[in-house]
């Protein structure tokens, strides 16, 4: 259960204690106003506590630090030596250099090498710009790409973008989930074989909701229905936020420039033939759930991509 930091009545604990020991301890009502706050943004039950912190305390488990602390030494370890540095270019020999640098060199007791900060080389490549851009606004981004394999943490990561900003702005929010609003768009077009629109909703009823959310999450985008109304519904979403400058975030098993090199059967938007669509898309800030260091020593390229 989360609670607001700067509460007065539970200081940030979730739970109120009464000064009467035989009466029980109950929740604050700040951690259940959360509660209620993250379900009218549309986030599922299983991501609502979802924040920053938590992501964070999550992913340190999932990449602990005595791999870090490898990684940092075997990237030491190749900068170090003139042949094996000759082994990499110089754009990602840069970018290791850069993340040493941040981390911070300390020497240990019996010349083991350590390390004062490990978070440079542990988070993933983007999470920072991400992570300021909800927080504090540092950057103007319309278009964000998250993507990783499942279990990754991108939604997770998505839904906790989604409350930051809100919680920055004091502005709506939207979560949708890609796949079942694919089949809700479905039952709109009254499909014999299975008519579940029993509301009669249009699509225009169904999309504006998406179209007018102040910041939306679309997620698991590549699981985009093969119907063209669809596939062509939400490439009309996309166009129009674009025009709008409102911010999306969209995340995805894979990148978007390599979704873009599959079938249009594999990835029904290359339907559309849409070379614009596809340019911004590709041209997105991406965040890769992965560790950024981990990432940059299995990359000969380094995971380059623009704006990332």
């Amino acid at each position: 259960m989360t609670a607001r930091k700067d509460c007065v009545l539970c200081q940030g604990t979730g739970f109120i204690i009464d000064p009467d020991p035989i009466k029980p301890v109950r929740p604050c009502e700040c951690a259940r106003s959360q509660r209620v706050e993250a379900a009218a943004l549309g986030i599922p039950p299983r991501y609502r506590q979802a924040s920053f912190e938590s992501f964070w305390e999550w992913w340190k488990l999932e990449h602990p630090k005595d791999t870090v602390a490898a990684n940092l030494a075997k990237a030491h370890q190749l900068l170090d030596h003139p042949m094996t540095r000759g082994t990499v270019s110089q754009d990602i020999a840069s970018k290791l250099e850069l993340i040493l640098h941040r981390c911070g060199f300390k020497a240990l007791a019996g010349g083991e090498m350590g390390w004062k900060d490990l978070k440079p080389a542990q988070e993933p490549q983007g999470y920072r710009t991400l992570y300021n851009w909800a927080r504090s606004d540092r950057d103007t981004v319309d278009l964000w790409w998250i993507d990783g394999p499942p279990g990754s943490g991108r939604s997770s990561l998505a839904a906790a973008a989604l409350r930051a900003w809100a919680d920055r702005t004091g502005r709506p929010g939207l979560f949708i989930s890609v796949r079942t609003f694919s089949q809700e768009l479905k039952d709109t077009y009254y499909d014999s074989r299975s008519f579940k629109n029993t509301d009669f909703m249009s699509e225009r009823d169904r999309m504006a909701p998406l179209i007018q959310a102040e910041c939306l999450v679309l997620d698991d985008f590549d699981r985009l229905d093969a119907d063209i109304r669809v596939v062509r519904a939400l490439a009309q979403l996309l166009d129009q936020r674009y025009a709008d400058e409102l911010p999306t975030i969209l995340t995805a098993s894979r990148w978007a420039g390599s979704l873009q090199n599959l079938s249009p059967e594999a990835y029904p938007l290359l339907r559309l033939d849409d070379a614009s669509l596809f340019r911004r898309l590709s041209h997105s800030r991406r965040v890769v759930m992965a560790p950024l260091l981990e990432r940059l020593l299995g990359a000969p390229d380094g995971g380059a991509e623009p704006r990332s």
